[in-house]
């Protein structure tokens, strides 16, 4: 990574999914410590269907528009029923020793139609910074692709990159390749390019943008990791895992890896050496999460691979002792920690690494969830967030680390007020009742949902009788 950090700062939606309103920050942004140089966690706590995994989602968007990828299909889905458009805003710190500035990155999804088929496009988009001494964000690149002419503003911008007619054509079919795949328009490649030869001067405003369009790409790429629930999915159907790995500068290796637990896979010869590394670096810390357990790679020889390249065929085992298994024969739980634990080692050491997990303790027993958060914590460097049902990391880690999701949609992610002692006992009690800003919980009582289960199983039992007198 460039010496510069970056660091998550804040998220906030709108109208995506079933948030009308919610923002987050991290921890360290209260305080305005901005690029420290240890780490941060937040933990997102609530009930189903609150609003914790829609974080994760957006985060996921995020990542594939800053890095120049298309919108997964099910980005239509983020946009909440009743709104035409979800807007998502994300703010990161760039520098290091509170030296830098805030960035804020401002994304618009809008629902279109065509031929019955509904599908998303980025219809805006907005990049604009702050120094430590300004007082208000001032606007870097504003782009608006419902506008036919001026799609690009401030107009200076736009004048210093359609300075002749070629480039403004260029520009122009840019942005209608961007709305077809669904990528991010200012951080496609092709404006990149134009952005890149634009912002050549010495004043704060270029020099800031420079800074954004070389460290955010970059970023996205390099430190920036989403395990979704399509992660955990792939494990719990048994037949593939996705090992999540951090990279450098190998092109050749991808950030995500789907290994086969039934064959060998096969990968070219530069990223089978890079495998290897890695689960060497996973074997250091394997060991002693999982007492006795490491990884070993088991070849089976040569072999080109779909794209033409020299490869090796392989299958990663599990060793405890003297017995060797395949990774397939391990608990869900033990392959979700080794398909993440690149990428944790990565967060734990490294400060401009972001590590963002939906659902973090399915299938990890309660008490390794909590000491693993309380390690990465007390002693990492880079920034984890978290959805969680399990409470136990409300005891291990501290409370300004923790965010609640809300019963009212338009207020959805609060900090807990006035938390002495015990946060998971008073998280509880809030449940039950109340004390907080905002409702935590649509409580159920005891009582309806026991003659809610008693009057289901009368309609069953009444069902065959009915048909018979029919």
């Amino acid at each position: 990574m460039n010496e510069k950090n970056v660091r998550l700062v804040s998220v906030e939606l709108l109208n995506y999914k079933n948030v009308t309103q919610g923002k987050l920050e991290m921890p360290c942004a209260a305080n305005r410590d901005f690029s420290c140089d240890r780490s941060e966690i937040l933990g997102i706590y609530g009930q189903n269907g609150s609003g914790k995994t829609a974080v994760i989602e957006a985060l996921s968007l995020v990542k594939c528009l800053l890095s120049g990828q298309s919108l997964p299909p099910e980005a239509k889905d983020g946009i909440a029923k009743n709104a035409e458009e979800a807007v998502c805003t994300i703010s990161f710190f760039i520098g290091d020793e509170n030296k830098g500035f805030l960035v804020k990155y401002q994304f618009t999804l809008r629902r279109t139609v065509c031929d019955e088929t509904v599908s998303v496009y980025v219809s805006e988009e907005k990049i604009s910074y702050q120094t430590l001494t300004m007082r208000a964000y001032k606007t870097l690149l504003h782009y608006n692709a419902d506008q036919k002419s001026n799609f690009l503003s401030p107009k200076f911008r736009y004048t210093a990159i359609a300075k002749n007619e070629e480039n403004a054509i260029e520009l122009a079919v840019a942005k209608k390749l961007s709305i077809r795949a669904k990528t991010s328009f200012l951080f496609s490649k092709d404006t990149l390019a134009f952005l890149h030869c634009a912002a050549k001067g010495e004043n704060t405003d270029d020099l800031a943008l420079k800074t954004v369009l070389n460290m955010l790409p970059r970023y996205a790429s390099q430190g920036f990791f989403v395990v979704d629930s399509n992660h955990s999915g792939t494990i719990s159907l048994g037949a593939s895992m996705p090992l999540a790995l951090q990279i450098d500068d190998d092109d050749q290796t991808p950030e995500r890896m789907l290994l086969s637990l039934t064959e060998p896979s096969v990968q070219s010869l530069p990223v089978y050496d890079f495998v290897k590394r890695s689960v060497c670096s996973i074997n250091c810390v394997l060991h002693v999460l999982i007492p006795g357990m490491t990884l070993s790679v088991k070849e089976y020889g040569g072999q080109v691979t779909p794209d033409g390249k020299d490869g090796m065929r392989f299958e990663i085992l599990s060793v405890r002792g003297e017995t060797r298994i395949p990774l397939k024969c391990e608990s869900e739980g033990i392959k979700k920690l080794i398909s993440v634990l690149n990428i944790l080692i990565a967060m734990y050491n490294h400060p401009s690494v972001l590590v963002a997990v939906d659902e973090f303790d399915a299938g990890v027993y309660e008490y390794l969830l909590g000491e693993i958060l309380g390690i990465l914590e007390e002693n990492g460097r880079g920034q984890l967030i978290f959805t969680s049902h399990n409470l136990r990391p409300l005891e291990m880690i501290n409370k300004k680390d923790i965010i609640f999701t809300t019963t009212n949609p338009n207020n959805r992610y609060i900090r807990f007020s006035g938390a002495k002692g015990n946060l998971r006992d008073q998280y509880i009690r809030s449940i039950h009742i109340g004390g907080q800003k905002e409702e935590l919980y649509g409580y159920s009582n005891p009582l309806e949902i026991a003659r809610a289960f008693r009057l289901a199983g009368k309609i069953r039992a009444d069902e065959p009788k009915t048909e018979e007198k029919k």
